[in-house]
């Protein structure tokens, strides 16, 4: 059986569409948030990659909603066949998602690469003007998007390590506009910030460093020095090799904690620096508490009890830089903005056009300088894809007459609710485009309108999982307005690229590929693969 979408409170609406587009699409359901579940499934989220978002104007939509129209009269007064209507209805969507992070030009056919890289370290991020940033030997060489071609190359030293890089959710952000390399022996590193035709603004010697805890040659006491977003570098220092036993019988709790401490463990702290100038604009430490500890790794080594790993760990994405020891997690935007994320399970969301969700039972919006847009109540799902930014947030809320049920719900920035959704196995949202939601479940995608919540069209064998959970995953995708294309990763050996047509569900085209598919992204209007080798599809 597809996943199940449930009529709330229907409402009225009104769209000009062409006559051959989808009409009349109905809508769903109840109350009262269950924490425990909506926190759990997107804790689970955050690792996998569902979220993201904003960039076309509200301009942009009334103009779409124009175009339309004058398609609709033009039909009333000549004959007009349906194929020219439907050409022009693509048109007017491809016109409505240019310049979307994510977006692309057409997927009505099978997308083949178009180049590869083949050596080097990898993509490391995106950079203004359709350029992948790459690392090999001495040098950083940034690479088009669209051909593969190299665009520019400039040696910054021994070891190089660029960012901000894409981060562990791989997210569509928008491209960076300059970028932070750290290179050099371990005793004597140098910090060099290029901009994005690779021309050098400055570097800035700093002396010992690490590029993470885990670094080998490096002199004891060296801080982690990461390359961060908007030309800084995140630093965490002071950090302590203390540690604790793993308890025989049951998690690490409150007296592990104590142990910890008594073995020197203190808090460490995130520092945001300008990598040139070494001018702080931002920090925040790390509250370790009891209920974090469970989350900690576990080393053993022979004859030994096991132990707790400690060690933190440093994400500096385009949109945000966080500093995680367990559980526990800080996060500083590039302008030093701290976000309060101990308090209650918080984590934050970058989104594509700019700026992050800080999510938890009541979600922060903020643009690219940390300041609050919009506080929503309950756990506010931003789309991997979405046309209409302005548009109401998409936000998750329990529910607690329905077992294993969460409603997904549409709310305006004023805290009103345009509708709600109620959805068996519901698991995030992957696009809001073309007038539909498109919504993740435990086994495939539901097409919800996005004006009235109600259920358009559901696919619910595009995912191979077993009965405990295991196997395929959605990773990333792109669009052209009319139809989406994603990946689906599962074992490594093999992955699939899947076009939809957003307006029916169905199956435009499918191919499966060889090795293991990280992400799916657009860099520009550009469609990029990040699997086994990194390269460009058209």
């Amino acid at each position: 059986m597809p996943p199940r979408f449930r009529r709330a409170e229907p409402m009225t609406t009104f769209e000009l569409v062409p006559d051959d587009e989808l009409e009349d699409w109905p809508a769903p359901a109840p109350d009262d948030p269950e924490p425990g579940r909506a926190r759990r499934l997107l804790a689970a989220l955050r690792v996998r990659a569902a979220a993201r978002w904003r960039a076309l104007s509200r301009r942009g939509r009334v103009a779409v909603a124009a175009g339309t129209a004058v398609v609709v009269v033009a039909a009333a007064g000549a004959a007009v066949t349906p194929g020219i209507l439907e050409a022009r209805g693509e048109r007017l969507r491809a016109e409505a998602v240019q310049g979307l992070p994510g977006a692309v030009d057409d997927l009505s056919e099978p997308l083949a690469g178009t180049w590869r890289l083949t050596n080097g370290s990898g993509a490391l991020a995106a950079l203004r003007g359709g350029l992948v940033l790459t690392t090999e030997g001495t040098a950083v060489a940034a690479l088009d998007a669209g051909s593969g071609r190299e665009t520019w190359r400039q040696d910054v030293g021994p070891f190089p390590t660029c960012g901000p890089q894409r981060g562990y959710r791989s997210d569509s952000v928008p491209p960076a506009d300059v970028v932070v390399c750290l290179s050099g022996d371990p005793d004597d590193r140098t910090v060099t910030v290029l901009d994005a035709a690779g021309g050098v603004v400055g570097e800035r010697s700093i002396g010992p460093a690490r590029i993470d805890t885990f670094s080998d040659g490096t002199p004891d006491g060296a801080p982690v020095v990461v390359p961060a977003a908007a030309g800084a570098v995140a630093v965490v220092d002071d950090i302590t090799d203390a540690t604790a036993p793993w308890p025989a019988d049951d998690l690490p709790d409150a007296d592990t904690l104590r142990k910890l401490r008594a073995d020197g463990w203190r808090d460490p702290t995130l520092r945001l620096e300008d990598a040139l100038t070494g001018e702080v604009r931002g920090e925040a430490t790390v509250r370790l508490r009891p209920e974090d500890l469970g989350e900690c790794g576990m080393t053993q080594d022979e004859d030994s009890d096991p132990e707790l790993m400690t060690e933190p760990m440093v994400d500096a994405s385009p949109s945000s830089t966080t500093l995680s020891v367990c559980g526990a997690s800080v996060v500083v935007t590039p302008d030093g903005v701290v976000l309060d994320t101990g308090v209650d399970d918080r984590w934050a969301i970058p989104l594509p056009g700019g700026g992050l969700v800080s999510v938890g039972e009541e979600s922060t919006v903020l643009d690219e300088d940390g300041t609050v847009v919009a506080t929503v109540p309950g756990y506010l799902l931003p789309p991997v894809l979405d046309d209409d930014p302005d548009g109401p947030f998409l936000v998750l809320a329990g529910q607690d007459d329905v077992d294993d049920e969460l409603r997904l719900s549409a709310v305006d920035a004023d805290g009103a609710e345009a509708w709600d959704a109620t959805a068996d196995g519901l698991e995030g949202v992957l696009a809001r485009v073309a007038g539909v939601v498109v919504v993740q479940t435990q086994g495939g995608l539901v097409g919800l309108d996005a004006g009235t919540g109600a259920q358009v069209w559901a696919r619910d064998n595009l995912l191979r999982r077993s009965a405990d959970g295991s196997g395929d995953w959605f990773a990333g995708a792109v669009t052209d307005g009319t139809r989406l294309l994603f990946g689906v990763s599962g074992n490594g050996e093999h992955h699939r690229l899947v076009a939809l047509d957003l307006r029916d569900g169905s199956t435009v085209w499918e191919r499966e590929e060889t090795g293991f598919l990280e992400w799916l992204t657009a860099i520009e209007g550009h469609a990029v693969a990040f699997d086994d080798v990194v390269h460009g599809l058209g």
